[in-house]
């Protein structure tokens, strides 16, 4: 059973400002809302839709194997338009590091929450993003294991919209990018670019 209050000894971790962060999103950045959803759709978004969780990958490739995972890599021709948003964090991004042991086992959590699909997993990973984000306000996020290139990328959920400066461009106009995903990376892409 998930804690209601912040466990004793419960170390942050700090990532520096200045780290990129990438995600792929229908809407640019100035148009995100930041409410949540009535019910949630996400493994961090509370259960109750308070407030919206946001998600990001340390690599591009990252969080397009995140994105595309349940198409077989395959980017259709809709989603020439979307952005790939590329966001830096412009202070220290404070946040639970479920990639830890040690903070795994204060929360009474396995390396399962990252990465499983199980319903108790999920409603369990919710309840930790609705109450890590009560706790006191110090908490931006949450650093986790991705599921689809664990071993080279990590993901970040976060609820704080000023912990970031976001740009964002066309996924069409990200040439180097898409070659990279179709050459090195096994996707198919159903646009010109």
């Amino acid at each position: 059973m998930l804690p209601v209050e912040r466990p004793a000894g419960l170390r942050l971790v700090g990532l520096r400002a200045g780290l990129r962060y990438w995600r792929i999103d229908t809407d640019a950045p100035r148009d995100w809302s930041w409410t949540g959803f009535p019910r949630p759709r996400h493994r961090f978004d509370p259960a109750y839709g308070g407030f919206r969780t946001r998600y990001a990958s340390t690599r591009f490739y990252g969080a397009a194997r995140e994105r595309y995972l349940d198409t077989g890599r395959f980017i259709p021709a809709a989603h020439a338009h979307h952005h790939v948003v590329e966001l830096v964090a412009t202070r220290s991004f404070r946040c639970l590091d479920l990639r830890n042991e040690a903070t795994l086992d204060l929360l009474g959590l396995d390396d399962r929450i990252s990465t499983s699909h199980e319903p108790a997993l999920w409603a369990a990973g919710q309840l930790l993003g609705e109450r890590a984000q009560g706790w006191a306000g110090a908490i931006d996020g949450i650093i986790y294991r991705a599921r689809t290139t664990p071993s080279s990328t990590a993901n970040v959920a976060f609820w704080a919209p000023d912990v970031f400066c976001a740009s964002a461009r066309s996924l069409q106009d990200c040439a180097e990018e898409l070659d990279e995903l179709v050459l090195r990376r096994d996707f198919t892409v159903d646009f010109d670019w």
